[in-house]
């Protein structure tokens, strides 16, 4: 009985971390942590106007 018992918690321990690596691993090898790296796009640069406008985030409040 006792190993009818310890098969029934390796089988639902092993499904339970199928599910979770079947869930993790796309997101893995979409940000490139795979083999797929070469299939990623660079992004695009933003504009100068969008970056102006979050200039003064990086200037140090101890000037005023």
């Amino acid at each position: 009985m006792e190993k009818k018992n310890l098969w029934m918690v390796i089988i639902i321990v092993a499904g339970f971390l199928g599910f979770m690596m079947g869930y993790s691993v796309p997101p893995f090898l979409e940000v490139g942590f795979g083999d797929n790296i070469d299939l990623l796009e660079e992004g695009a640069p933003l504009p100068d106007d969008i970056l102006k406008q979050y200039e003064h985030l990086y200037e140090d409040e101890e000037e005023e």
